[in-house]
């Protein structure tokens, strides 16, 4: 009798087929896989959002670039012209000392009565 009552299930006790821990084992391996690619899917958007933002920062940083060189170039065409204008104003005021003189001896020359 021994041996039927070990055959047989105690009572109250869960049956289990043999294959179950290895259908455990292959589905917590196919689980933590799962998780391991969905994490790799996760991070390779992570690092794409990471390349645009940087693409778009290097843009910005050289349309920024450009605008600051054509500023440069502006206050510098500007500093020239200033020069340039400035160097025309001493030579106009030149201009019109001459001509204020040349006025002031023509009026002088004019008033003055002739001799006889």
């Amino acid at each position: 009798m021994t041996s039927r009552a070990a055959a047989e299930p105690l009572e109250g006790a869960i049956l289990l087929p043999k294959r179950l821990p290895l259908l455990a084992v292959v589905g917590g391996l196919a689980f933590l896989g799962a998780q391991f690619v969905g994490a790799g899917v996760y991070m390779a958007k992570i690092d794409s959002r990471f390349e645009v933002l940087a693409d778009s920062d290097s843009r910005i940083t050289k349309r920024s670039d450009e605008r600051y060189s054509a500023i440069v170039e502006r206050i510098a065409s500007l500093e020239r012209d200033r020069n340039d204008t400035s160097g025309r104003l001493i030579r106009l005021e030149e201009q019109l000392r001459m001509s204020v003189d040349l006025l002031r001896e023509i009026r002088e020359s004019m008033r003055a009565p002739p001799r006889r």
